[in-house]
């Protein structure tokens, strides 16, 4: 659980984080499209006895103010930049799920002596034609409609079919919280993801990179994380059995500990342990 709340005024915005533990080094966990900060609560209970985390509300989401910027995966980039610098946080450990994957890859091409490592849950190196299409339309019937309209039946597409029969009350509370967005916002980012291809570029980055994809994910195909897992000279893939593409909300506390085993192995490679 969080504990503590960061906020970082930039030129045209107080953008806020959700904070918690204070041993260890920082882990910055980047949330996805129509979530807040708050979706890494869970993992968070894993992570905080060895680490601190940080956990930034997007620009628009959760407590940050939108702001007058563009909004471009560059933006959000160079807002968490804004972040770890108010911070004094010299280098950390990055953590980005579906779209905050994809801004953790702008972040690791531009900035990546920023990054010990990488975990990459749920995403891809690049968006192709179709989905470029399904993006953009996305944006327009939500400006269209003025507000984000998610049903349960439409929420529940997010998780493992097995978890959606096993908690409808985190798929009601999911679908609610996906409801509450600002639908400019939220239509913002869904055109922000709509065009992106970074597989040249991170084949500059060297750090150990961890890629999560669940293999009942209905929305990101997993033939992406393995695409992405190419792209990177030192990355490890794994597949999660009977888990969706929401994996913090599924895999919680346990999404936590594989990440600190993750850094641990980091440390013990290069005899930090």
């Amino acid at each position: 659980m969080f504990g503590e709340v960061m906020k970082t005024r930039t030129k045209d915005a107080v953008l806020c984080a959700q904070a918690a533990g204070d041993a260890g080094s920082v882990v910055v966990a980047l949330h996805g499209l129509g979530d807040t900060a708050q979706v890494w609560s869970g993992a968070t209970e894993g992570l905080q006895s060895a680490h601190r985390v940080i956990a930034p509300d997007l620009r628009g989401c959760g407590e940050s103010e939108r702001g007058t910027a563009d909004y471009s995966l560059a933006q959000l980039a160079d807002d968490t930049i804004a972040l770890l610098d108010v911070a004094g946080v010299d280098n950390c450990h990055l953590v980005g799920h579906s779209l905050g994957g994809v801004i953790a890859q702008e972040l690791l091409t531009r900035f990546p002596q920023r990054f010990l490592s990488a975990v990459l849950i749920s995403s891809s190196n690049k968006v192709g034609e179709k989905a470029t299409r399904s993006w953009l339309r996305l944006a327009e019937v939500v400006e269209a409609r003025g507000e984000v309209h998610n049903s349960p039946e439409t929420a529940e597409r997010g998780f493992s079919t097995a978890f959606a029969a096993a908690h409808p009350d985190v798929i009601a509370a999911k679908a609610e919280a996906a409801s509450r967005s600002d639908a400019a916002v939220y239509a913002a980012q869904a055109r922000a993801a709509s065009s992106y291809d970074y597989t040249a570029a991170l084949a500059a980055y060297h750090e150990p990179v961890l890629i999560l994809q669940g293999k009942a994910d209905r929305i990101t195909p997993i033939g992406g994380s393995v695409l992405l897992s190419r792209a990177f000279p030192n990355a490890t893939l794994e597949l999660l059995e009977d888990t969706g593409h929401n994996v913090p909300t599924e895999m919680g506390p346990r999404l936590g500990e594989r990440i600190t085993r993750f850094i641990a192995d980091i440390g013990s490679a290069r005899g930090q342990a």
